[in-house]
């Protein structure tokens, strides 16, 4: 095969890569506006974006992005085929890497980055390139020192990239230099090559658009059905359009359940990052009805009901019964740009089991974030993800929603979701919570044992997994404290303020503050009790990185709030310290009740007796 030169080669094809935020799209729509080629419209047919510059066709794919602390683990199929067959689609010559230039790089950030850049095989760092953006917050001769003081990770990262990076400013469209200069580096990268593109293994991209096809087939036919059912619904029964009509959100903490409610409701009734204990109603008119809607505390993501608050399970039994009339729908939140895995499946089951069977002929499935899972369906995320989800859309009858909970204006998704819980009611009547056969139904999936779990408490010691707890929210708070602290010099934009902000009391007060410790118990463990708790250390990595995620990016959106307000310095602080307060408090609250709950235990999960508010309801619960 004869080598390419460089100045001959009329095209530069690059694929961008980085997490949600990180500035892909900006880069494109900076690059492009160089160009006189009219922009096109992305579709999952035509992933690529092309402009003439500098004499040659430029052709540029913008990858799905992924939460910054989320590693491959908590990705969703689909976003995992998409970044590989997009990038296979356009055989590019170089992968740029989008990494915020004011952005604190840890170990951990440079773990996950890796992991998702080598799903386009091993070959990849031979054309890969950091391009640093937010460059106006950066100088470029300041980058160098910028990576020395990064850390050892980011290092790492460009050691890898063959010392390849760059900075952009996406802020100042009119400097075409640091365009050129990008293209001349990937032109650097292509000689590097001898001119050739990234090969992706041909085997494993032929399965992959088989499989994609496959799944495209059985969305389709998914959506037929859903609709086939509708018109039998439409048929055999008289759907009236209810006048009132009652749900209740269900789901994992930081699911979305708040953000939907406001969604539904049109207006901001329930807040979000606040402590939640108890159920919280609101109401409102939406397209000529009376709404209400239970907003209920969320259930752990990761670890099975038993250490769940007790407040979670009596909250949403409250709730339920203490209502005058009983709800029409339950409307189960689950992000949709997530993985749905066997353990969500049983933690769900399980969490579900409180309200009895009958339950399931009630729920609607509501995937939020829909907004991240853009040019593909919900139907084929759903197909993607596998049985598990499967199972649960199966559970709940078929039904299902989406919702882009930015796009509040959109009213039309309100609207339908409505429509869904009309045909719901006309098909099987009113929920009724049957408080003689709660427990049953409850004791009877807590006895069946799901061979599949990741992990079985009562093979370890309660009080390591409280300990495990507590370290872990203290380092992770540690973190979130800095990253904070990074986000005011970054939004104020006036080391003042950061001053006067360190030198008042602590807006986390993690430094003297955690939640009640616990020393882990002196005791000799098995191989298969060390490799419980190291099952437990991973699990709640993932749960903390949740956290953090959303209160991260829900203290950004405070602090541009605040910043926007006509207030003074001094008040402009304190507010900022209530936002961070208000964030961290239910994070706080939930570990420090979980450790409760485990510290009033015996040294193994034992039943429990749980009162509520029904004399004649108390039972045995694990």
């Amino acid at each position: 095969m004869s080598k390419v030169r460089v100045e001959d080669q009329k095209e530069v094809r690059a694929a961008l890569l980085g997490w949600h935020s990180s500035g892909k799209t900006s880069v494109i729509n900076t690059i492009l506006a160089a160009s006189e080629v009219e922009i096109k419209e992305l579709t999952d047919e035509n992933v690529k974006r092309e402009g003439f510059i500098d004499g040659k066709r430029v052709y540029l794919v913008e990858t799905p992005g992924w939460w910054k602390e989320f590693s491959l683990n908590d990705l969703s199929n689909i976003s995992k085929q998409q970044l590989v067959r997009r990038v296979s689609q356009c055989s590019p010559h170089a992968v740029i890497i989008t990494i915020q230039a004011d952005f604190k790089f840890t170990e951990s950030d440079g773990k996950i980055l890796v992991e998702h850049v080598e799903l386009l095989g091993p070959n990849v760092w031979a054309h890969t390139i950091v391009l640093f953006t937010r460059g106006d917050l950066i100088k470029e001769k300041d980058i160098e020192r910028h990576i020395q003081r990064a850390g050892p990770a980011l290092k790492r990262l460009i050691e890898k990239c063959g010392n390849e990076y760059h900075v952009f400013n996406n802020s100042n469209h009119h400097d075409k230099t640091q365009i050129t200069e990008l293209l001349v580096k990937i032109e650097g990268i292509v000689k590097k090559n001898d001119g050739k593109h990234l090969n992706i293994d041909l085997k494993k991209v032929k399965e992959l658009n088989i499989k994609w096809e496959e799944i495209q087939t059985r969305a389709s036919a998914r959506k037929c059905k859903v609709q086939a059912q509708s018109s039998i619904i439409q048929e055999r029964a008289y759907v009236r359009r209810l006048e009132e009509i009652r749900v209740v959100l269900l789901g994992w903490v930081i699911a979305g359940k708040s953000l939907a409610g406001n969604t539904i409701l049109n207006q901001d009734e329930f807040v979000t990052g606040g402590r939640t204990e108890k159920g919280t109603r609101g109401f409102s008119n939406v397209d000529g009805r009376k709404i209400t809607v239970l907003d209920t505390p969320g259930w752990w993501k990761y670890f099975a009901s038993e250490l769940n608050p007790d407040f979670v399970r009596s909250a949403i039994l409250d709730s339920v019964s203490e209502c005058k009339k009983f709800p029409h729908a339950m409307i189960l939140v689950i992000p949709a740009d997530t993985s749905f895995q066997k353990e969500q499946k049983s933690i769900i089951q399980k969490n579900m089991a409180i309200l009895g069977e009958d339950v399931w002929r009630h729920t609607i499935v509501l995937f939020t974030l829909g907004d991240k899972l853009p040019v593909v369906s919900i139907e084929e995320h759903i197909e993607s993800e596998g049985d598990s989800l499967q199972w649960l859309i199966e559970k709940c009858g078929n039904r299902y929603h989406v919702f882009d909970n930015t796009d509040r204006k959109n009213r039309d998704q309100v609207t339908e979701l409505l429509q869904k819980i009309d045909q719901m009611v006309a098909g099987n009547c009113l929920f009724r919570l049957d408080t003689k056969a709660k427990y049953h139904d409850l004791e009877s999936h807590l006895q069946r044992t799901d061979t599949q779990e990741n992990v079985t408490m009562d093979e370890i010691k309660l009080k390591d997994v409280s300990h495990f707890l507590d370290e872990g929210i203290n380092r992770k708070a540690k973190e979130i404290r800095e990253k904070i602290e990074s986000l005011w010099m970054d939004i104020m934009e006036e080391n003042l303020y950061l001053d006067e902000y360190r030198s008042m009391d602590s807006p986390i007060n993690f430094q003297n503050e955690s939640p009640k410790s616990s020393e882990p118990a002196e005791v000799i463990t098995t191989p298969q009790q060390n490799s419980t708790l190291e099952n437990i250390k991973t699990l709640l990595e993932r749960e903390f990185s949740r956290w953090e995620n959303v209160m991260v990016h829900g203290v950004r959106k405070s602090l541009l709030d605040i910043k926007s307000f006509e207030l003074s310095q001094e008040e402009k602080i304190q507010k900022s310290k209530e936002a961070v307060e208000e964030w961290l408090q239910n994070h706080r609250h939930y570990v420090e009740q979980t450790i409760d709950k485990i510290q009033d235990t015996e040294t193994v999960i034992k039943p429990k007796r749980l009162k509520t508010r029904h004399d004649d309801d108390i039972r045995e619960v694990t």
